[in-house]
C-alpha cells in the first residue's frame, strides 16, 4: 500500500519558523508514514536520503540552464553550526520540526519539515518557503516550479513508504 502525499495549505508554524522577512512563495505537502520518527531531523534525513535518479537528472538540468546566468552549479551553503542534511544547512530544530535552507543573491529559501506522532506512525509535513531577492529570482522560481512540485512530492513519498532504508547518519 502506498502512503499518499497530499497538498495542504502552508502551515502557519512553517511561516513562523522560516525567519524570512517576507514570503513570496510557500507550499505544503503532508502524508502518513508507517514508521514512527524519533524526531524531525530523522524524518528530514529520510526525505533527502539516497535521492532518486529523477532528482539527480533535474539538478543536472538545472545546472546546465542556470550556468549562463552566473548561478552556482554546485549548491553548497555554509553550515550554520547545527550541521547539514544533504547540502542544506540546518537553521533551527526542535524535536517536532526542523528548518533547512540557504540565502543566495537571487532568492532565500527554507525547507520546513515537521512530524506529529499518530497511532500508525508519524504524520510528516514538508513546506518550502521562498523570499525572492531580484528579477532573476522571480524568473528562476517560475522556471523550476513544475519540477519543485514533482520533486517535493517524490521526496516526501520516499520518507512515507514502508520498507525504505534511509541513512540516519549526517551528510
Amino acid at each position: 500500500m502506498t502512503n499518499k502525499v497530499l497538498p495542504i495549505p502552508t502551515p502557519t508554524a512553517a511561516i513562523r519558523a522560516s525567519g524570512l522577512s517576507h514570503i513570496d512563495f510557500a507550499d505544503g505537502y503532508s502524508g502518513q508514514a508507517a514508521r514512527t520518527y524519533v524526531d524531525a531531523e530523522e524524518a528530514a534525513r529520510a526525505v533527502f536520503a539516497d535521492q532518486p535518479f529523477m532528482a539527480n537528472c533535474l539538478m543536472a538540468l538545472r545546472n546546465i540552464i542556470v550556468a549562463p546566468f552566473g548561478l552556482r552549479a554546485s549548491v553548497d551553503f555554509s553550515d550554520r553550526g547545527l550541521g547539514k542534511i544533504d547540502v542544506f544547512p540546518i537553521i533551527s530544530k526542535t524535536g517536532t520540526e526542523i528548518v533547512l535552507g540557504g540565502d543566495d543573491k537571487h532568492l532565500d529559501f527554507r525547507i520546513w519539515i515537521s512530524i506529529q506522532p499518530s497511532l500508525k506512525g508519524s504524520a510528516v509535513t514538508i513546506s518550502t518557503l521562498v523570499k525572492i531577492n531580484n528579477l532573476f529570482g522571480r524568473c528562476y522560481l517560475f522556471a523550476i516550479m513544475p519540477f519543485h512540485k514533482i520533486l517535493s512530492c517524490l521526496l516526501l513519498q520516499r520518507a512515507l513508504t514502508p520498507g525504505k532504508q534511509h541513512v540516519a547518519g549526517s551528510s
